[in-house]
């Protein structure tokens, strides 16, 4: 049971954190909400907009809330230093009725034709041109809430609004609401991780369903392989036994973007180099467990062997490359046996913990 130390310090944190959290709320018409827009006093986040589009249905289906005068769900927007707003929570209801009312900047989607609705069927095939004059009066004089919030002028703060107040309808993995931040700070480098997650020798020997591909994972190993090898980590600002490995994740993401020495061009050919070697040698075995009393690699893909094997392999890849097959084949199959292995991929070792654990016992055992 906490002690009078610790909910005096709970307070204190809470009221530290509260003064930096300033709000406020107004009630808007959507046409007030569109001349903003248009006046460039209102940011849709391209970040947001291109990752999580709804479907037309979805679309329809808002728009004919709206028309029948249902209560919208407020949006949230961070306020920058210039007094601008930028939506940190209903892109898709913004979007979706600028798409409508063709004011959305740079939409590749076209004048948005409305599908048949089940409360309104007849809407289907209308788009706002050919909508009766009052139902645009109606439409644009109809109201919602927009939550407003102080932030810093910062890419971080507006990134961990989008994770604590995202309520798009969509169920978004960690990974899909990562590449948010990534696009954030550097859409080029989303870019060519978008493109690396696809190397056929990478997808090969990961061997993952499709849920898992359509969930990100492939993305969210490549980040896990890239902060592993660059070993650029400062452990003593995360909690090891609390810290849930989707924030450390996160925070060491941004450290290797905005980090000069790390040079993502050179990163990319020694990863493709990595994958091509376990492809060749181990094809979907690579990172399945191996049982020594029944000879065989087995199981599911591990993230234990994921990063037990690849940070160590690359830091050596010349090494390890000029090994015979069966050379190299012992060396994977000898570490499953390895104390520093066996040690941090047990069963209760906290996330950041076996990360670490894992990721500087392949530094060294993979030197021989």
């Amino acid at each position: 049971m906490p002690n009078v130390e610790q909910q005096e310090q709970l307070i204190q944190e809470l009221n530290t954190e509260k003064i930096g959290i300033k709000t406020d709320s107004y009630s808007m018409s959507i046409g007030e909400i569109i001349n903003l827009y248009k006046d460039e006093e209102l940011e849709l986040n391209p970040a947001y907009q291109r990752l999580f589009r709804w479907k037309k249905s979805q679309k329809s289906k808002f728009i004919e809330s709206i028309l029948l005068g249902i209560p919208i769900p407020p949006i949230f927007v961070a306020q920058k230093e210039d007094g601008t707003w930028s939506i940190v929570d209903g892109v898709q209801r913004i979007s979706t009725i600028l798409q409508l009312t063709n004011d959305l900047r740079n939409n590749d989607l076209g004048p948005l034709v409305l599908e048949n609705t089940k409360k309104l069927p007849s809407l289907e095939g209308f788009t706002w041109e050919t909508l009766p004059s009052d139902l645009k009066r109606t439409f644009r004089r109809s109201k919602f809430g927009v939550n407003i919030i102080l932030t810093q002028n910062s890419i971080q703060s507006q990134y961990e609004l989008f994770q604590r107040l995202n309520t798009g309808g969509l169920t978004l993995q960690f990974q899909e609401i990562r590449n948010c931040l990534i696009i954030m700070l550097d859409s080029d480098y989303y870019e060519k991780i978008n493109q690396l997650k696809s190397h056929p020798s990478f997808l090969n020997v990961i061997s993952v369903n499709e849920n898992k591909l359509k969930e990100e994972y492939h993305m969210e190993l490549i980040l896990r392989y890239f902060i592993g090898k660059f070993n650029n980590v400062n452990y003593q600002n995360y909690r090891m036994s609390s810290t849930h490995l989707s924030e450390f994740i996160d925070s060491e993401t941004t450290n290797l973007i905005d980090n000069q020495d790390f040079n993502l061009d050179e990163e990319i050919i020694l990863f493709k180099r990595v994958m091509d070697l376990l492809h060749d040698r181990l094809g979907t075995s690579a990172f399945k467990k191996y049982y020594a009393e029944k000879k065989v690699f087995e199981g599911q893909f591990s993230n234990s062997s994921f990063e037990a094997i690849t940070s160590g392999l690359a830091l050596n890849i010349a090494l390890q490359e000029g090994k015979t097959e069966e050379q190299f084949l012992d060396k994977i199959r000898n570490m499953y046996a390895e104390e520093g292995f066996l040690e941090f991929s047990a069963r209760g070792v906290k996330a950041i913990q076996r990360f670490k654990g894992l990721n500087d016992f392949s530094r060294t055992y993979f030197e021989s």
